[in-house]
């Protein structure tokens, strides 16, 4: 039970850091990488980056 609110705290301030989760990270390299590699259009990556950030 206190491994859970020791979780609890590591997250909230982790998230409260203002740093971004691992994933989002990922995401967004992908969605680079398909940006330069053509797959998609300037509207599409900038709107899709909007997404992922909030």
């Amino acid at each position: 039970m206190m491994i859970i609110g020791i979780a609890i705290i590591i997250f909230v301030i982790y998230y409260s850091s203002g740093k971004k989760l691992p994933g989002v990270d990922k995401a967004e390299d992908v969605l680079k990488e398909r940006f330069v590699n053509g797959e998609i259009d300037e509207a599409t990556y900038l709107r899709m980056k909007k997404t992922l950030k909030e």
